[in-house]
């Protein structure tokens, strides 16, 4: 029986089989890297998305602060200047 040594056609023939059989992971590899590439590329996009939003909703509440401090400093100026009148209407 003739071994992968002693003939050139069975090492012919094993090694287009062995080369094969890389081809088909180094394929199969490919494809998972490709995936995982599609993977990170969508949780990339999501992430902007999200960090969009918060952002937006941190500007919101950035502006509903400013209108409240607004409307209390207005109340508060409100209520001092009918203080104001009030003692000077009353102290005649």
């Amino acid at each position: 029986m003739a071994t992968e040594r002693d003939s050139l056609e069975i090492h012919v023939d094993l090694c287009e089989l062995r080369y094969k059989a890389l081809e088909d992971r180094m394929t199969r590899i490919e494809q998972r890297v490709e995936d995982i590439s599609t993977d990170v590329q969508d949780f990339k996009q999501e992430m902007r998305t999200s960090f969009s939003e918060v952002k937006t909703m941190l500007q919101t509440a950035r502006d509903e602060k400013f209108k409240t401090i607004i409307g209390a400093g207005g109340s508060v100026v409100v209520g001092l200047l009918a203080l104001l009148g009030y003692i000077v209407v009353h102290l005649k």
